[in-house]
């Protein structure tokens, strides 16, 4: 059993149940340094994963083409539209501008969802068993959903969805994948998911604006383009 993924997922749902509960409650003066605490907490975590990489042109180059292939489909418009009829659906009360409530509702979506710690949390349950990774990832995220669902309501809860697809799937594939991953492929996947929270921490921050969600191909790209540099280097 995914232990370490559903209590992360259910850390989540808490936090984001109780800072929508009593978010009419806790003062700017809170929230916005907390805020600010997560960001740069994203961005540390980004910067710990990146360091693992093994061949930093496999990664450079997933970045680049999975950059353009999101751009093309244009991903983060169809997630963003999935959740956005969700949200409708479920008649939640959005307050605020909406186009920048969904903009910044994704960017939570893909922190939750696609994180460094995350991905290689599951993935490391799934080999081993030791949930560490995820009992860590699920004390600091407790505490930024309760943050992020004072801005984004009830509607937080829905992440948790994809959030359980997504993380379950890695914990029970990761012994079938594993066999055909070598040490340095996994390096640069856990590398490029680093990249990804880097990112998301410096658009927690609004310090860039990117369209987060056309960058997550790049997680799918990293096996081939390390194992072909893992072959030319």
């Amino acid at each position: 059993m995914p232990i370490g993924v559903l209590v992360d997922c259910f850390c989540i749902l808490l936090g984001g149940t109780l800072g929508s509960k009593f978010k009419s409650v806790i003062p700017d003066h809170i929230k916005k340094p907390l805020n600010i605490i997560f960001g740069i907490s994203a961005i540390s975590i980004g910067i710990v994963s990146m360091i693992k990489l093994k061949s930093l042109p496999a990664v450079i180059l997933s970045l680049i083409l999975g950059c353009l292939i999101g751009e093309l489909i244009k991903l983060d418009t169809h997630i963003k539209n999935i959740f956005s009829k969700l949200i409708c659906k479920s008649n939640f009360n959005i307050e605020g501008d909406y186009e920048e409530y969904m903009n910044f509702y994704i960017i939570v979506a893909v922190t939750f969802c696609a994180s460094g710690a995350n991905i290689f949390g599951a993935l490391n349950e799934g080999m081993t068993g030791d949930m560490t990774i995820l009992l860590s990832k699920a004390v600091m995220d407790v505490f930024a959903s309760v943050i992020f669902a004072t801005t984004l309501g009830y509607a937080i809860n829905l992440i948790v969805i994809p959030q359980c697809l997504i993380l379950s799937t890695l914990f029970y594939l990761a012994r079938l994948i594993m066999p055909a991953v070598s040490p340095a492929m996994l390096s640069d996947f856990i590398a490029i998911g680093g990249v990804l929270t880097f990112i998301l921490g410096l658009s927690i921050l609004k310090i860039i604006k990117i369209h987060v969600a056309n960058l997550l191909p790049a997680l799918m790209l990293i096996f081939l383009t390390s194992y072909i540099f893992g072959l030319l280097l």
